[in-house]
């Protein structure tokens, strides 16, 4: 069994699918949980491997800890803690696309950004590809050679690599959609150093060559994006909705407590539509931390008619306690990458990323077109809350207590997560 800063901790581990893949911890977790008073769910989003992972675990709950030292929280200290994390295969999500970008290194020989290229591209398909999906990226790869010059062969490229996406996430406010309708030439020219393309919608062969390979590369870092997403969200409502329902109907007394990060907030976000499903479980409280989704995922309408792809968790009433979502205009990862999307919309009319941007993230800006919510800056360690029932508990923390994407871990976060704990 494993302990981290004196809490009993589970890693559960769930393969793409969404299927748990270390039973044996989960029987573990079963048992020792009969003797706990709480469960607390921790969800990583982007990063390289399962210890980046495992750090962020053990920086949140070292802060955590120490807020159960103070007297205030003295009613938490004497609680008995099981913490689950989870880990399921994710990627980095590259917040620039300049020098460690594949294909973006202008002074590079061609040959050697077609292997970067090429390299990439194999990757995906020993990760995150079915074998009728690898048969395309063959084909993709093979046309790598013939991108430069080709609107043709670009159109082809795109559609290919696109192959990986799931038509379903498409209502999700990413940009998706815009991806299938268009020619692949106009997608990676958006996503290029090329000029624009002209209002006839042709280019000059001349205009691309030289160019495009940055576009490739932003294109296939961006359709890791779509994979991740919708990877996050089958991990969250299939995967680990079924842990939580079974480990509550074990151990009905527990209270259950969801966090995620990035895209584990997406994650969580799924788990919590998917405890909505009749017959409803309803988690004692939900902590998304920078979440990466549409800032509309909340929303009645996103101003064209369409729900929020979550909107169900706050219209079900399904999470039972305080419901916190942190942002910040800091978060320039989430910000970068709903600004990738707008550059795909051909919408160049809008401030990149920010509220006022069609593709904006709830991680950067909050989230909007939502009337339940209650908007508070974030607080210094010791200064009380005011958290609101049935409301998103929306967190400001431009003030500095968020200076990044994964400044997540520190004594402000932990300190609302363990005043939103004393409040159930």
């Amino acid at each position: 069994m494993q302990t981290i800063e004196g809490f009993e901790f589970f890693p559960l581990e769930f393969d793409r699918r969404g299927r748990l893949t270390s039973p044996a911890e989960r029987d573990r977790l079963t048992t020792r949980a009969a003797a706990a008073t709480d469960v607390i769910y921790l969800a990583h989003g982007f990063r390289n491997d399962a210890s980046e992972a495992h750090t962020l675990y053990a920086k949140f709950l070292q802060t955590f800890r120490a807020h159960l030292q103070s007297a205030a929280f003295a009613p938490l200290a004497a609680r008995r803690y099981v913490v689950v994390g989870i880990f399921w295969p994710s990627k980095p999500f590259r917040e620039a696309y300049g020098d460690d970008e594949a294909g973006t290194r202008r002074l590079e020989h061609p040959d050697d950004v077609q292997q970067r290229l090429a390299a990439r591209l194999e990757q995906m398909k020993r990760d995150d590809a079915t074998p009728t999906q690898r048969a395309k990226l063959d084909k993709a790869i093979a046309l790598l050679p013939k991108l430069d010059g080709s609107l043709k062969a670009q159109d082809e490229f795109v559609t290919l690599v696109m192959s990986l996406v799931a038509t379903k996430g498409d209502d999700d406010g990413d940009g998706a959609r815009a991806v299938r309708t268009r020619k692949g030439s106009e997608t990676l020219a958006r996503l290029s150093d090329a000029p624009p393309v002209a209002a006839h919608g042709s280019r000059a062969i001349g205009d691309v060559v030289g160019s495009i390979a940055g576009g490739v590369g932003r294109f296939l870092n961006l359709t890791t994006w779509y994979v991740m997403k919708e990877r996050s969200g089958t991990v969250g409502a299939s995967g680990v909705a079924r842990a939580v329902r079974e480990l509550a109907a074990a151990h009905p007394h527990l209270r259950t407590h969801l966090v995620g990060h990035s895209l584990g907030g997406r994650l969580m976000a799924g788990c919590a539509k998917a405890l909505a499903d009749d017959p409803p479980f309803h988690p004692d409280s939900l902590y998304l931390l920078e979440a990466a989704f549409s800032h509309y995922g909340f929303s009645a309408d996103n101003g064209k008619g369409t729900r929020g792809f979550f909107r169900a968790v706050v219209e079900s009433g399904v999470v039972k306690g305080p419901f916190l979502s942190t942002f910040s205009a800091q978060d320039t990862v989430v910000g970068k990458a709903y600004s990738i999307m707008s550059r795909l919309a051909l919408d160049s009319s809008r401030e990149i990323g920010d509220e006022h941007d069609e593709f904006g993230g709830i991680g950067r800006n909050g989230p909007l077109r939502t009337t339940e919510v209650h908007t508070q800056t974030m607080r210094h360690a010791g200064s009380p809350y005011d958290f609101k029932p049935r409301l998103i508990n929306n967190l400001d923390g431009s003030n500095g207590f968020v200076k990044d994407h994964g400044d997540v871990t520190n004594p402000e976060i932990t300190y609302a997560f363990a005043s939103a704990l004393m409040l159930t």
